[in-house]
């Protein structure tokens, strides 16, 4: 019998045993969390903090169904490869496995010399208690960091009565995410329900306020009842030292578009893998919502047909039948009640890329065309089908990118076949 261990019992972890099982494999299946809390769903932690977030309620993702043990509360200490396979450390006791899928997920940025009362981040179930027990009415927060954990969470505290000030270090809110206009845009969600903003603002230090009660932010004036810091994440992988599996600069462990690492019989899913895309020519973070819930449908069923040969190391790399996973990135925010969502590269990263603005009435769309006229991305606001319109373009988009009509893009009654009519893929035109 094949024995897979799942470490991470997130979001990214409970799919995995879902489509471990809708696959085929019949072996032992473990999963492994840290956390003491049944697996949960993360992105109400910021926007609704009194949501059903349990995935059996929310999702219908029963572990305890799926899996032949659940152990909440068992961390992973190292990994390491033998001639009978696995060998996984754990917490309490280790644990031999033929496969192990890494889906640890990501932990707070939190500079050692900020912690403290008052101070803190927000991440898991336990934090969000923690830290939304005490935002009521006249609660003066100070958010450090205008990424999406921070905006979504000032909006939040704001509709809650909270006085909230958001300083961003960039010169804009959700920096590299976005363009700028977007970006003025978002800032003005966030005024509207009462957020004071401040970009190129860096926060320097963060330390109990001296001789009054609170926290005190280096360059802010008066101190703060309470000190949110969104500074990112970084994927916990500190416990795969010495594995010799390859990572990202940022931790993350790079995967091909399945999901396999490079030490065969080694997979990685969700915030805690960095996967190839042919489509972007590099590896994407998984960092995102729509990626713990979707990577492991490529990856079970990969990893079954290798276990089903008889897992042999020889026969990792090969190219599995089913088919890669490579979609067009995408994530949605929600900010101060609407809706944000970013499809593809919408964040302006050339001098010469350029935004096509598409409004109407119930919304807006900014798409990013490079200088040679190819879509790039979309952040869009209240026009769904202006996002699957993108979809449906960049996902039949080649390496070489394809060109759209700019004028076309920008009206709001063109249809999808117009905007494509007039694109041609670079490359093909002789």
């Amino acid at each position: 019998m094949a024995h897979v261990v799942v470490v991470g019992a997130g979001l990214a972890g409970a799919r995995t045993c879902a489509e471990l099982r809708a696959s085929g494999f019949d072996g032992h299946l473990l999963l492994v969390g840290a956390e003491q809390d049944e697996p949960y769903d993360r992105p109400p932690l910021t926007k609704d903090p009194g949501a059903e977030v349990g995935l059996a309620e929310v999702m219908g993702l029963d572990v305890h169904a799926l899996a032949d043990e659940v152990r909440l509360g068992t961390g992973a200490r190292g990994l390491r490869s033998s001639p009978d396979g696995l060998q996984l450390d754990l917490s309490d006791r280790p644990v031999r496995a033929d496969a192990v899928v890494v889906a640890t997920g990501a932990e707070p940025v939190l500079p050692a010399d900020w912690a403290g009362a008052g101070v803190h981040v927000l991440h898991t179930r336990r934090e969000a208690a923690g830290l939304w027990a005490q935002v009521r009415p006249g609660t003066r927060l100070e958010v450090v960091g205008g990424g999406w954990i921070g905006c979504e969470a000032a909006a939040t505290a704001a509709t809650r009565g909270a006085r909230v000030r958001l300083r961003e270090a960039a010169d804009q809110l959700l920096p590299g995410k976005v363009p700028a206009e977007v970006a003025q845009r978002v800032q003005a969600w966030l005024a509207g329900v009462g957020v004071e903003v401040r970009v190129a603002a860096p926060v320097r230090g963060v330390a109990p306020a001296p001789r009054a009660a609170g926290v005190s932010v280096a360059g802010s004036t008066g101190a703060a009842d309470l000190v949110l810091v969104g500074l990112g994440v970084r994927p916990s992988t500190a416990w795969l030292a010495g594995t010799g599996l390859a990572l990202s600069s940022s931790g993350a462990i790079l995967v091909d578009a399945w999901g396999r690492a490079g030490v065969p019989g080694v997979a990685a899913v969700g915030d805690a893998a960095a996967r190839w895309s042919a489509r972007s020519g590099r590896h994407l973070p998984g960092g995102h919502w729509t990626e713990a819930l979707n990577a492991p449908h490529a990856l079970a069923p990969a990893l079954v047909e290798w276990l089903a040969g008889g897992a042999d190391p020889r026969d990792w790399r090969a190219a599995p039948g089913p088919d890669p996973f490579d979609p067009v990135p995408y994530v949605f925010s929600d900010i101060g009640g609407r809706t944000l969502q970013v499809l593809g590269d919408a964040g302006l990263q050339a001098p010469t890329d350029g935004v096509v603005w598409r409004e109407s009435g119930s919304g807006w769309s900014a798409f990013r065309v490079d200088a040679e006229g190819r879509l790039l991305g979309v952040a869009s606001t209240g026009r769904p089908r202006d996002v699957a319109m993108v979809r449906r373009i960049l996902g039949d988009a080649g390496s070489e990118g394809i060109r759209v009509d700019r004028a076309a893009l920008a009206d709001p009654d063109a249809p999808p076949d117009r905007i494509r009519a007039a694109a041609a893929v670079l490359g093909a035109e002789g």
